[in-house]
């Protein structure tokens, strides 16, 4: 599978949807959209308006593992093995609407003449089922809108790899920093215990001073190999996403405050009926069910076949016989079956009615808490790099207090605590931010 295989395969489905989505209403949806979302958002105008959303993000190394990821995910190769298999039920399905030919051959012995006597003759026949109720012609519809839905099922699919992929590598920089972080604690650890043990041996302080600092030293250290475990799943999670094996890959660590926090604009509401693949394959389902109500109500009908042929002998080629011919057959008793077979695609109609209805909701309410988040997120980063620096200022004044002896150790200890916290809360708050990025790309239906 190449990339230009994807790409092509993205704008084929951009084109479909285009071509062939309906509003809720022509759907048959009771749900009346929102002229506008309540929350809002400062849009970056700087990003690129093409489906590779996550280029937003301006980072090479990304850009570099999503191109792996459309080229080699397998997940992705076996969704394009079904849209494959759904393009190939449509051409089954067209194939209905034309004439099905035939040849035959035939050889016979008159065995009171002798075996010599050999009669050969040759027929080419013809047939072809007139389309009176619809049901060939609503039987390709079906097949169509099946193959919309798994292309769109792919659309999807690509949108959750591709997110996730996102996800994973920036948690990964975020446990990259959260690694330089600890080792920056342990030092500072490392630092306050020679304090401790130079004013113990100067016999300033007690032993349970030494002891309380050589605890906290030991906690220092134990976060470390928590943080290199955390490390190893995330990029493991990222080789399988690419396609490659876990062992032995690695991804190079980048600044994660380097990375843009692109915000994309999020339109109307009723805009999402076109962006999200979720949505558009919900509604291809419910155009197949309905096609397929329509091959249930044929099915009842009665039915036309009309056949033509020729017969003649294959020594002279003299003597050609044609034939026409027309049959009319309607079924008289099925023991209930036609009717429980449109029964059962009346129902099938409405389930996947109530599925769409429930997609859409669950569409408007995802960008809202994406937008909201991209909000809320902003401000908690801005207060929490607040914290940090006064949590860094407080730790620097407690070290000092405690080394002229003016503080006691449990104020520094403390102190040392605040700033860990404050550093961690800072870092989580800079991932949250790019997740909630992440997420509204997400919400939206990723590329438009």
């Amino acid at each position: 599978m190449t990339k230009t295989r994807l790409l092509s395969l993205s704008l084929a489905l951009v084109l479909t949807g285009c071509a062939t989505t309906q509003s809720s209403d022509v759907a048959g949806s009771s749900i009346v959209l929102p002229d506008a979302y309540e929350r809002a958002a400062q849009t970056d105008q700087s990003l690129p308006d093409l489906g590779l959303w996550w280029s937003g993000f301006g980072d090479e190394t990304l850009d570099h593992l999503v191109t792996r990821a459309l080229q080699a995910n397998h997940s992705l190769e076996a969704g394009l093995a079904n849209v494959q298999a759904a393009r190939a039920a449509v051409r089954v399905a067209d194939s209905a609407a034309l004439p099905t030919v035939s040849a035959s051959g035939s050889a016979s012995v008159d065995t009171e003449s002798g075996l010599e006597d050999v009669s050969r003759s040759a027929r080419l026949s013809a047939s072809y089922q007139l389309d009176l109720f619809g049901g060939v012609s609503a039987s390709r519809d079906a097949a169509e809108a099946s193959l919309d839905s798994a292309e769109f099922a792919q659309r999807a699919l690509e949108l959750s790899v591709v997110s996730d992929l996102a996800a994973n590598y920036f948690d990964l920089q975020a446990a990259y920093r959260q690694r330089q972080v600890a080792t920056e604690n342990l030092e500072i650890a490392e630092r306050i215990f020679e304090i401790v043990r130079v004013r113990y041996d100067a016999g300033e302080i007690s032993g349970f001073d030494l002891a309380s600092q050589e605890a906290a030293l030991a906690n220092s250290r134990a976060q470390l190999p928590q943080i290199e475990q955390q490390i190893l799943s995330l990029q493991t999670a990222i080789a399988i996403l690419v396609g490659e094996v876990p062992q032995g890959f690695e991804t190079p660590e980048n600044d994660l405050y380097e990375a843009a926090l692109p915000v994309p604009d999020a339109g109307l509401p009723s805009d999402l009926l076109l962006r999200r693949p979720d949505l558009l394959q919900a509604e291809a389902d419910l155009r197949s069910a309905q096609a397929n109500i329509q091959v249930a109500r044929a099915a009842m009908l009665p039915s036309v076949d009309l056949g033509a042929g020729v017969t003649t002998l294959l020594r002279s080629l003299s003597d050609p016989t044609a034939s026409l011919s027309a049959a009319l057959s309607q079924t008289i008793f099925s023991g209930g079956a036609l009717e429980a077979q449109l029964e059962s695609a009346r129902a099938r109609r409405a389930a996947l009615l109530s599925n769409y209805e429930a997609a859409i909701l669950t569409s408007l309410r995802e960008v809202e808490i994406a937008l909201s988040a991209v909000e809320t997120s902003a401000r908690r980063e801005e207060q929490l790099e607040v914290a940090l620096n006064a949590s860094r200022a407080a730790l620097d004044s407690a070290e000092l207090r405690y080394r002229v002896g003016t503080d006691d150790l449990t104020s520094l200890l403390s102190a040392q605590q605040t700033y860990y916290s404050a550093t961690q809360s800072a870092l989580e708050a800079r991932r949250d931010r790019l997740a909630a990025s992440i997420d509204l790309y997400v919400a939206l239906g990723g590329g438009f």
